[in-house]
């Protein structure tokens, strides 16, 4: 028998950290046993939590975001090894549709991932598919490693833009993922960014990283456009903002997660060959990136972690993590 702790939304609203005594399922010749060393809160978690999410309702164990160690390989697995430090792709793609056979796990549908319609990872030991693991330097923390999920939202969503766009961008909301986006845009060569965020210590942080300024909503210039906008909010107020905010020819990218239908100024969009585009979490390649980029320090998460709490006090984790003056609440399961 081992011992397995473990985050559980027991209820609406309701986070217990549980320990329970169990035996190990057998691995499959392809899969990897891994045990977490940071757990990483998403806005998506606080959404299933408070029971609003379409695809998962508590009870349930959460997490997506994780950086691990792998304790145990399958008899078929040569890509990681006992001992690895691995970032783990929650997409738990099919293998046969045509989106994975393209490469495009993120487009596997019914999406299953973990914490949602698949098994959440905030527990101390999990089972995954070996290709899901990304090996990172063993010389890179695990409290940075675990920052690889959100970073690779952020590059798979600049990596939609077209070149042309990344001119003058526009970034509307600067929280967690926008924040990270802000960093995306630098490294991978965008020229002016401009960030809307009404709160006023995530502006400066904005322009820390990369911003040339940032605003509090209403501050823009009336006749301000862009070569490419990002909405990380996608709300209807912020939709009408960046579409009526990219110049004719320009690109609008939506990275925020709607919760529920959206209008969209179709008749000057269509005019002016505005195109709207949307991202959805990530393939591949965008975690062997980021994991580069969190190596060389070229992606900095010093300044968006705000908080890390041991895993029994998970419930005020996840309180911490509702408040507005918070970017990153980190788990972290006992050494």
């Amino acid at each position: 028998m081992n011992k397995i702790t473990r985050v559980v939304f027991t209820d609406i609203g309701k986070v217990t950290t549980e320990h329970n005594e169990t035996e190990l399922p057998p691995l499959k010749a392809h899969e990897v046993r891994i045990a977490p060393a940071f757990f990483g809160i998403c806005g998506s978690d606080l959404h299933v939590l408070a029971g609003g999410h379409p695809f998962a309702k508590p009870p349930l164990v959460p997490g997506h975001e994780i950086a691990a160690v792998v304790t145990e390989i399958g008899a078929d697995v040569d890509r990681v090894s006992v001992g690895d430090h691995v970032v783990v792709d929650p997409i738990m793609a099919c293998m046969e549709c045509r989106a994975c056979k393209a490469g495009r796990f993120n487009l596997c549908e019914p999406p299953q991932v973990a914490g949602f319609r698949a098994a959440g990872f905030a527990r101390s030991s999990h089972v995954v598919p070996a290709r899901n693991c990304h090996v990172a330097p063993q010389s890179l923390p695990m409290n940075v490693l675990a920052f690889a999920e959100p970073a690779a939202c952020a590059r798979h969503c600049v990596n939609r833009l077209p070149k042309s766009a990344l001119e003058e961008v526009l970034v509307i909301g600067a929280g967690t993922i926008g924040l990270s986006i802000v960093q995306a845009l630098r490294i991978m060569g965008a020229g002016v960014i401009t960030v809307v965020e009404p709160d006023a210590h995530k502006r400066e942080l904005a322009v820390k990283f990369g911003a040339l300024r940032a605003l509090a909503p209403g501050e823009l210039g009336a006749d301000e456009r862009f070569t490419g906008v990002i909405d990380v909010v996608a709300a209807q107020a912020t939709i009408n903002e960046a579409c009526t905010r990219v110049l004719a020819g320009g690109v609008v990218v939506c990275m925020g997660v709607p919760n529920g239908p959206r209008e969209i100024p179709l008749p000057s969009m269509q005019r002016f060959e505005r195109d709207l585009l949307n991202s959805g979490m990530y393939i591949p390649e965008d975690f062997d990136e980021v994991i580069a980029w969190l190596t060389d320090g070229r992606f900095d998460t010093r300044d968006l972690v705000t908080d890390v709490f041991p895993i029994d006090q998970a419930d005020k984790a996840f309180q911490r993590a509702k408040e507005p003056s918070s970017i990153k609440v980190l788990i972290q399961f006992d050494a």
